[in-house]
Formats: C-alpha cells, sequence, structure tokens
C-alpha cells in the first residue's frame, strides 16, 4: 500500500490529469440529472472553496504590500517631522544669533561648530572661519550668554578654539557689584570657581564679567555667576563656585571677536617679547 501511495505522489501531475480526464468522461457519458447534480457537487464542494481561498489570498498579499507601503511612508514621514522639528530649533538658534549680532557694539564673526574634541573631557572646537574671515589667533570666542574660549590656531577656512572648560584656559575677571577682580579657573572642566581675599565683598548670585586684563577678552563681557561662597578653613583667600553664562556642552553657535587695535597692538608686543627670549 506504500508504494501505492509514493507513486501517486511521485507522478501526482499524471494522475491529477488522468483523474480529472476520467470524471469529465463520466461526466459526459452520465444522464443530464446526474451531469446537473455532480456540477453542483464539485460547484459547492470544491470549486467554490478555492476560489474563497483563492480571493483570500490575493486580499491578504494586497493587505501586505498596503501595510509595506504604509510603513514606508510612516518611516519617511517620521524621518520629516524629525528634520522640521530640528530645523525649527535651529531657526530659532540662528534668529538669536542675528539678535545678538544687532543687539551687540563689538565687531563679530559668526561661526558655527564643526568639529569638537574627541577626548572624555571637551576642551576645544573647530569653527567654520579661518584667515578668509579675518580671523586671528588669540581672538576672544563668545556665546549668547557669555565667554566661551580663545582661537588659538587659524587655517584658512578653520580655526581652533580653546574652550574655558580646558584647565589651562584661565580667564582674567571681576565681579561687576563690586569690581573684585579675580580668575577664573577649573580642574576639570565640569566645576568652575575663583578665588577671592577673604576681605573682598563677593556673594551668590553676584554677575561675574571679564576685567579686559590679559589681552583676550574687552571688558564687561559676562562669565557667568556666583552661585556660593565657601573659605575651605583659608584665611587668606575664599573660593567662589561660578556657574558660566552658557552650557559648553551645547554649542553650535559661536562669535568670534575682532579684537580693537589695543589688543592686537598688545599681542604683538607679546609676540616680539616671546621671540627676544
Amino acid at each position: 500500500m506504500r508504494w501505492i501511495l509514493e507513486l501517486i505522489v511521485r507522478y501526482r501531475v499524471i494522475v491529477a490529469v488522468l483523474l480529472a480526464s476520467g470524471l469529465s468522461l463520466r461526466l459526459i457519458s452520465s444522464p443530464p440529472d446526474l451531469q446537473a447534480k455532480t456540477a453542483r457537487f464539485l460547484a459547492f464542494s470544491f470549486f467554490y472553496p478555492l476560489q474563497v481561498t483563492f480571493d483570500q489570498a490575493t486580499k491578504a498579499k494586497n493587505i501586505y504590500a498596503e501595510n509595506h507601503l504604509l510603513k514606508s511612508e510612516v518611516a519617511l514621514l517620521t524621518a520629516q517631522v524629525a528634520q522640521l522639528k530640528d530645523e525649527k530649533i535651529e531657526n530659532g538658534r540662528l534668529r538669536r544669533m542675528l539678535d545678538f549680532e544687532e543687539r551687540t557694539p563689538l565687531d563679530i564673526i559668526p561661526v558655527s561648530i564643526v568639529a569638537r574634541d574627541p577626548s572624555p573631557v571637551l576642551k576645544s572646537v573647530v569653527v567654520n572661519a579661518g584667515t578668509n574671515k579675518g580671523v586671528l589667533a588669540y581672538m576672544p570666542v563668545v556665546g549668547e550668554g557669555g565667554i566661551a574660549g580663545k582661537v588659538v590656531q587659524v587655517m584658512p577656512s578653520l580655526s581652533l578654539v580653546q574652550l574655558i572648560k580646558d584647565p589651562l584656559n584661565r580667564t582674567s575677571i571681576l565681579v561687576r557689584r563690586t569690581r573684585a577682580v579675580s580668575i577664573l579657573e577649573t580642574e576639570n572642566g565640569i566645576d568652575y570657581f575663583a578665588r577671592f581675599r577673604i576681605h573682598e565683598d563677593v556673594a551668590a548670585g553676584d554677575t561675574i564679567v571679564t576685567s579686559g586684563l590679559g589681552g583676550i577678552y574687552p571688558r564687561g563681557f559676562p562669565a557667568g555667576v556666583v552661585e556660593k561662597i565657601s573659605d575651605e578653613g583659608d584665611r587668606l583667600f575664599k573660593k567662589a563656585a561660578i556657574k558660566p553664562g552658557i552650557d559648553i556642552d551645547r554649542l553650535e553657535e559661536l562669535f568670534i571677536v575682532r579684537q580693537p587695535p589695543q589688543w592686537a597692538a598688545f599681542r604683538a608686543q607679546l609676540d616680539s617679547l616671546g621671540r627676544k627670549r
């Protein structure tokens, strides 16, 4: 019996043709009423279920194709919405930059950050302006809310900016309210502080601005706000924790400040002293 089943499976096409031919001949030679009954039986028992199954398979195929198309359209629309949101945020930043550029009396060069320091502690960035826009070494770099760093290397169309997060980058500052002078420092690129003489009037909430000393930043540019004061047992100095005026880690656009003539002359004198040594 098994060999018969194997034979039928192997030659199933021929067997199907023979069966169909045999049924056809039987129907042709049968009486009309038997032919009608057989036709109805085949229609309801075989052809109709087969047609329904075929229709359902076609619908399922169409639904799958439509679902795939809808998923592709959803993915495209999601990407477009995300792009529009990013463009909206960028437009807001650019509008603020334009407003800042119009409000400030300084001669500034708007720039965008094109590369960042890959080290764990972000110490420098590369901006898209160089000698092609008149950028020189030691020019101060600022953001909308305060100082950001200084130019340390200039290329034809790019410049390297040393950020205030770099522990080697120190800035001369003063308290706007009392004019007490100090140095803005950081040891880890996260916490910023300045030391003042123990008798000087400095309090939490005081605004810190650049002092104009050192030949880099013009006087009076915002640097941050005093968060708290601690003496740490020191009889001579007290330490002021300072919150910078800008979020260094989220910078995307900056301004390079063109130095006025006195700063350029001062820098030239420093360079000449360095060459003589």
